[in-house]
């Protein structure tokens, strides 16, 4: 729920939406159910993962203590030909396993991260414990670890770029789990390359080699939002690859298994960036964005010809977050882009998005604003005439 002074801010600056009757009409306003594409439940504050700092860019991955792969989480860089581990000359670690800064509305992360610069080229990695899609009604977990590459040419001239991720999973006793993807549903994934759109939003990882019994089960989530590129290829071995080597080989595991994760090299423009990003954990991670969810007030008259105003408070907004008020047939748009960008939080903790629009004729108009995030909310409003 928004905080009591959301609410005492707004009716300072918002007539009543209480249903009146204003001269010869009568006004009724009601809720509607939100209809949501994607639902965002509220996050559990408990830490179910945990993230260990190690030296260069390698990572380490639990869930309530059990280890969720061997070894260690490996970060390979190929930057203008050149097979480079973090750390490694000629470049240099200018920060190693710092905290992560604050977030929106100052709130705490949990997480670290590293930044490895060569000449005029950064890359800083991230790493976040998240929450996770969670069952409608219930709390989503922090049970995943958000792993970004923020990759910054500040450089007078291009660069080529690429990053492979390598980590063997471990699924209970398990040390060689198999796979499956929502893409491909009755089949399991062993020995395979998967690239460009066969590269799926998500892999689960299977205790068991049973699509129905599979036991437990952890998710490697590539699909993290328009601010992060998706992996290019994905592979699932049996072997890692020698040192220093930037192809796996493509075999079916045995022993253990192996996933790789690859963003081929992509030239980036002198001043451009590129960002990308991956997730291990239990769930589906749905990154480290706030909720975005959202309270629509609504003030002025209702009578037609007159003004009213659509107030849409938005809690701890999401990255990139976008309201797009839609309005029926005999109601108007008078003030206020269409489609409107979240603002950030201000110093009390406000964050709203506002338009004014007015009634043409009497009748029923079903009200919505659409957020980004996959949810839309509406009111249902009539103006009925008076005999």
């Amino acid at each position: 729920m928004l905080s009591s002074c959301l609410a005492l801010a707004l009716a300072s600056i918002l007539p009543s939406q209480s249903a009146a009757v204003r001269g010869p009409f009568e006004v009724k306003i009601a809720d509607d159910q939100p209809v949501v594409v994607q639902p965002l439940e509220p996050v559990d504050p408990q830490l179910h993962a945990q993230v260990n700092p190690q030296g260069g860019m390698y990572v380490t991955i639990r869930l309530n203590n059990q280890q969720l792969h061997t070894g260690v989480i490996q970060t390979l860089l190929n930057i203008d030909g050149m097979i480079l581990f973090p750390g490694n000359a000629p470049g240099m670690l200018i920060a190693q396993n710092q905290p992560l800064p604050m977030g929106k509305a100052k709130k705490a992360r949990s997480g670290y991260f590293t930044t490895y610069k060569i000449g005029g080229l950064t890359i800083k990695q991230e790493v976040e414990i998240v929450p996770t899609r969670g069952a409608p009604g219930q709390r989503r977990r922090r049970d995943a670890a958000m792993v970004r590459y923020l990759i910054d040419n500040a450089d007078k001239k291009p660069h080529k770029v690429g990053i492979r991720v390598v980590l063997r999973p471990i699924i209970m006793d398990k040390r060689a789990p198999l796979f499956s993807s929502p893409t491909q549903p009755n089949k399991l994934l062993n020995g395979v390359e998967l690239k460009g759109k066969q590269v799926p939003p998500y892999l689960r990882v299977l205790q068991r080699a049973e699509l129905k019994n599979p036991g437990f089960v952890t998710h490697l989530t590539y699909d993290l939002g328009r601010d992060f590129l998706r992996p290019d290829r994905v592979v699932l071995s049996g072997r890692i690859a020698p040192a220093r080597q930037w192809e796996m080989p493509v075999i079916e595991r045995k022993a253990y298994s192996v996933v790789g994760i690859y963003w081929e090299p992509q030239e980036i423009p002198a001043g451009s960036k590129r960002n990308l990003a991956y997730a291990y954990g239990q769930g589906i991670a749905s990154g480290a964005d706030g909720d975005g969810l959202v309270q629509l007030v609504l003030g002025g008259s209702f009578e037609p010809g007159k003004v009213f105003t659509v107030a849409a408070y938005v809690q701890d907004p999401a990255t990139g977050q976008h309201l797009t008020l839609e309005l029926p047939p005999g109601m108007e748009r008078v003030e206020g882009k269409l489609r409107q960008p979240v603002p950030a939080v201000d110093d009390a903790g406000n964050c709203l998005v506002l338009w004014k629009a007015r009634v043409t004729a009497p009748g029923r108009f079903p009200l919505r604003v659409r957020s980004s995030t996959g949810v839309t909310y509406a009111k249902n409003i009539s103006v009925r005439k008076l005999d």
